[in-house]
């Protein structure tokens, strides 16, 4: 039977190309790596790896385990975590990350519900790019975290992954824009302008996220906004722009090449470790009633 530790420094190996880098990602000594990848081989018989200078090289038998060693060291974290989690935590604060893609409408909703369930209990929302929030969740920092979907499900992190559904997103500028003064729109006309991203949104990397080579990276939605007085267009999640749009900010522009929205998926992840809590059961169920609603 393979120890946690000696599974991990085969994945960390296997995944960094060489001892050493394994060793930083995992924290520990080159040496006590090496030991590690030296009792697995000597109990299977066979190499795991070829040194190549001060590279490590998969051999074919390490390409066949790595995929069911990665889900045993993944799986072995989960059960850490609920086991150091078994007794009852008493919460006082939730910490929900989120990204600038989400609707402003879901927040609104789970906020509500919160308030009405546990009017106690302060929810602090916080914007996080992908990689902090995994990381916030994993190091307990965070409760939960609304993200977009990337283009595959494993989150090669301790979590449970949630898929809610459907963001509809459309093109905006301002309404004084030179771009609502042509006939029609297309493709090649948001190409030649200038186009705002929300930090968050570009560093998911999503398809359809960049369709402009002349972008700009923003952090902030309000400051985003008031870019657009002047230049510039943004691709926004309908229920946010509306906001902006009903006050006369910003105005949806009719692209001939998008006849209908442009749609990314949300999720939600969280830590196995805390999701029998009934704080966080009632969060869950929250986001869920409100995907089922309005995000299909």
């Amino acid at each position: 039977m393979f120890s946690h530790e000696q599974l991990s420094s085969f994945c960390a190996v296997f995944d960094k190309g060489s001892f050493s880098a394994g060793a930083r990602l995992l924290e520990r000594d080159r040496s006590t790596i090496r030991e590690h990848i030296h009792i697995m081989e000597d109990a299977i018989g066979v190499s795991l790896f070829v040194i190549d200078g001060r590279s490590a090289k998969p051999t074919e038998t390490a390409y066949k385990l790595y995929p069911r060693a990665q889900v045993l060291v993944k799986q072995l974290k989960e059960f850490q975590l609920e086991a150091m989690a078994s007794f009852e935590q008493e919460i006082c604060s939730l910490n929900v990350f989120y990204d600038a893609m989400i609707p402003s409408g879901l927040i609104i909703f789970v906020e509500k519900a919160m308030t009405k369930q546990w009017p106690a209990i302060r929810v602090n929302w916080l914007q996080r790019s992908r990689q902090e929030a995994l990381d916030g969740l994993v190091q307990g920092k965070g409760h939960l975290a609304l993200m977009p979907i990337k283009n595959k499900v494993n989150t090669e992190r301790e979590v449970v992954f949630t898929n809610l559904g459907v963001v509809r997103s459309g093109v905006y500028a301002s309404p004084s824009s030179p771009l609502h003064q042509l006939q029609s729109v297309r493709l090649a006309d948001l190409q030649l302008d200038k186009q705002y991203i929300a930090e968050n949104h570009y560093a998911s990397d999503l398809q359809a996220s960049v369709i402009s080579p002349h972008y700009h990276l923003v952090s902030s939605t309000e400051i985003l906004i008031s870019l657009l007085k002047d230049q510039g267009w943004v691709l926004l999640p309908l229920q946010t722009a509306k906001l902006y749009e009903e006050v006369g900010y910003i105005k949806r522009l009719e692209v001939e090449e998008l006849i209908n929205t442009v749609n990314f998926n949300i999720c939600t992840f969280h830590s196995p470790a805390m999701e029998s809590h009934p704080v966080i059961s009632s969060l869950l169920t929250s986001v869920k009633d409100y995907a089922q609603s309005y995000l299909k």
